[in-house]
């Protein structure tokens, strides 16, 4: 193998691949940026409002305004790129690592960016994870052409990340919404880098071509597990695949015992005829299952039909044991009976059960294996079907068809060949590691969101706890306890969350808390509250200083207009309440002092453990693990499993999200223990971790044990 290239041919390869990439981007960036501005007139053509339709008109203009721009900021980007990657820099963002600062305070503003940011990354690793076979021939011979330093992803000046960080660089600055950006990226994810694998062809070729590494191949010796997700790799174990070697070695030492029923004379068959008797059973199923496009249209008799016609004939050949026969009935009896296993995936697997019994026939590995290609998919097949199908077909599951598409798969072309059954494995975890992959995209975007949103409710219960401190023993007219708690409150939060407890504007705001109480107070304790110079400057000060702070949180104009003639009419309407007293004297008590506090200093942790510390159920919720599933109104038709993603423990808020990763519900540990006491909400037990076929040979056995004696 040819590694050595001496300087001047090494430049001209270098030269003649950034040409070829600036073309092939050049012309399918161009034709993206042209069927991106055809979207945003559709959009806008097809608007029910003009408010929508002048927004997508204005995002269309904006696009073909400054075309030219955005390609040249797209250029100079792989330019950069490839400099990055000639100094031994990296040329874009490692999307591999996980969160780092999980726990870094979130501002008002942060949602926006954090939308673009997941953008970009689910459309590099999903190109990444497409284009493996490719990115890793480029990052051999690109590593080779750089003098044979090691290179990842994310130090190759092409990779999918390159792209995407491109066209965010490209965009940056265009007057876009958030909405009409995420389109952009959208799109850009289907026209752009979708494409990106015959580019990865074509360089590879061009190297080729030059004898950069002419013989490499990308063999790939992962077996099909290796491919998982994390979350379905654990299952798999030594010590549980022991243990289905031992479950099963009780099982054939049980059934020895058990009588063998004898076939009638003349009723026999061949093996032979059995295979092809259940062949034609696999086509049938097959042509049926062919018409159905939705789990609705699933039923479960033919499956069960199926079934019995196929045991009937297995039990007809004297060739094979009755007992394995009854084996592979009583594993798919098990999976009808899961109640983790949503009806349509059931009924779906149900169509499996003839094909199994041809390999079980007519490989003996089947069950004395583990790790046989066909339980391994079985396994991942049902693990996946628990995890990400709904079970009410709420949401329209890729799962669900990447389930139906393996078993059509295998009604229609398992012959007698078990490497089938390994090939699909390799498809199918492909595609559910893709899956997971963005269903943990999705929970991470929610789980960012409800700390946002949990960070904003800590300010606020601070803030009310200031107030409260603030106000004390006194007592204040509705309208100003309203004022207070209400848009006060908000405005105040707004402060301290956007700019802090040290800022400017977080200590006018606290201030005017102060200002509000004395104006109030020295109106309840004083008969002349105009002869006090500090009064009349409030009388005339506060009416904008509220006004200011209701327009920043968007507070209803005329409530606060209402709100803010009461105060500055108190002292009148105080006045005539007061004006048959019988006191003479200017000062009818002493007014009392506003009462120090530092927002820094308000400890919310407190109050919230007093209140649920007597809660034994509020006190398990706080140690229920991530991942633990829970049932909504399981009372009702319309139950509804969601998975506990994130929690706050302190604050006591819950946020749940349902198998497609999208947040449905943030609740509060009091909340939760009031439902989960009157049954409302369930939390089902922690997920057994082992593989559905562990499970079955477990529950066989017992069925095996029950009947001897």
């Amino acid at each position: 193998m040819n590694t050595h290239i001496d300087a001047l041919p090494k430049e001209r390869i270098i030269a003649k691949t950034r040409r070829a990439i600036s073309k092939w981007s050049h012309s399918h960036l161009t034709r993206y940026v042209e069927q991106l501005a055809e979207k945003f007139f559709t959009l806008a053509d097809k608007s029910d409002n003009n408010e929508s339709q002048t927004r997508y008109f204005q995002v269309r203009d904006e696009i073909i305004n400054k075309q030219a721009l955005i390609e040249q900021r797209f250029s100079q980007h792989l330019l950069d790129a490839f400099q990055n990657y000639q100094n031994i820099r990296p040329t874009n963002s490692d999307f591999n690592l996980s969160q780092q600062q999980e726990d870094q305070t979130l501002s008002l503003v942060d949602n926006d960016e954090l939308e673009e940011a997941l953008a970009i990354k689910t459309m590099a690793l999903k190109a990444s994870n497409d284009c493996s076979a490719g990115i890793y021939a480029l990052n051999q011979r690109l590593a080779a052409l750089r003098g044979g330093s090691k290179m990842s992803d994310y130090d190759n000046p092409i990779a999918p990340g390159v792209f995407a960080e491109a066209l965010q660089a490209a965009v940056t600055g265009l007057l876009l919404d958030n909405q009409s950006r995420l389109i952009v990226y959208k799109m850009f994810d289907s026209l752009f880098m979708r494409k990106l694998d015959s580019l990865y062809k074509l360089l590879n070729q061009h190297f080729e071509a030059r004898g950069l590494l002419p013989h490499l191949n990308y063999e790939t010796h992962k077996s099909p597990s290796e491919l998982l997700p994390e979350e379905l790799k654990n299952l798999e174990n030594e010590p549980s695949l022991n243990h289905q070697i031992d479950l099963f070695k009780s099982i054939q030492q049980l059934q020895q015992l058990l009588p063998i029923p004898s076939i009638p004379a003349g009723q026999a068959i061949t093996v032979d005829q059995l295979i092809h008797s259940i062949q034609a059973l696999q086509h049938n199923a097959a042509g049926e299952l062919s018409h159905i496009e939705s789990p609705q249209q699933l039923q479960a008799g033919l499956p069960l039909q199926l079934r019995q016609q196929a045991e009937q004939d297995a039990k007809k050949t004297a060739e094979i044991d009755t007992h394995v026969i009854e084996i592979v009935g009583l594993l798919f009896e098990y999976m009808l009976n899961d109640e983790k296993l949503p009806d349509s995936v059931k009924t779906l697997l149900s169509y499996l059960h003839t094909p199994f019994l041809k390999v079980a026939v007519i490989d003996k590995a089947f069950f004395n294996h583990p790790q046989h290609p066909a339980r391994q998919l079985l396994n991942n097949l049902v693990a996946s079907g628990e995890r990400w199908v709904e079970p009410n077909n709420k949401h329209k599951s890729e799962v669900f068809q990447q389930i139906k598409n393996v078993v059509e798969r295998i009604l229609n072309d398992f012959d007698n060949d078990i490497r089938l059954f390994s090939e699909l494995a390799f498809e199918f975890n492909r595609h559910i590691r893709q899956h997971a992959r963005r269903i943990h995209l999705t929970e991470e975007r929610a789980m960012q969101a409800a700390k946002g949103e949990n960070k904003l409710k800590e300010i606020r219960l601070k803030v009310d706890a200031f107030i409260k401190k603030k106000i004390g023993q006194v007592k204040l007219p509705d309208f100003v306890s309203t004022l207070l708690f209400e848009p006060w409150s908000n405005y105040m939060a707004f402060n301290l969350l956007r700019f802090g407890s040290r800022s400017g504007q977080w200590q006018h705001a606290a201030t005017m808390v102060d200002d509000i109480l004395w104006f109030v107070q020295i109106i309840q304790y004083s008969t002349q509250p105009k002869k006090n110079l500090r009064f009349n400057e409030l009388l005339e000060s506060l009416p904008s200083a509220l006004q200011q702070g209701f327009d920043t949180v968007g507070y209803d104009a005329s409530q606060g207009q209402q709100i803010i003639n009461q105060l500055m009419h108190l002292h009148e309407q105080h006045a005539k309440t007061h004006s048959q007293s019988a006191t003479k004297t200017t000062e009818t008590a002493k007014q009392p002092e506003i009462i120090s506090a530092h927002i820094d200093e308000m400890d919310i942790n407190l109050a919230i453990e007093e209140e649920t510390k007597g809660d034994d159920i509020v006190q398990q919720l706080k140690q229920t693990e991530f991942g633990t599933w829970f049932i909504f109104d399981a009372k009702s038709k319309q139950a509804q499993q969601v998975k506990l993603a994130w929690s706050n423990t302190t604050t006591l808020h819950f946020m749940f999200v349902n198998r497609m990763g999208q947040q449905v519900a943030i609740k509060s540990g009091q909340e939760l223990a009031q439902a989960i006491r009157t049954g409302d909400i369930k939390i089902l037990s922690k997920e057994d971790e082992k593989p559905f076929f562990e499970k079955a040979l477990e529950r066989i056995l017992k069925q095996i044990q029950h009947k001897q004696k």
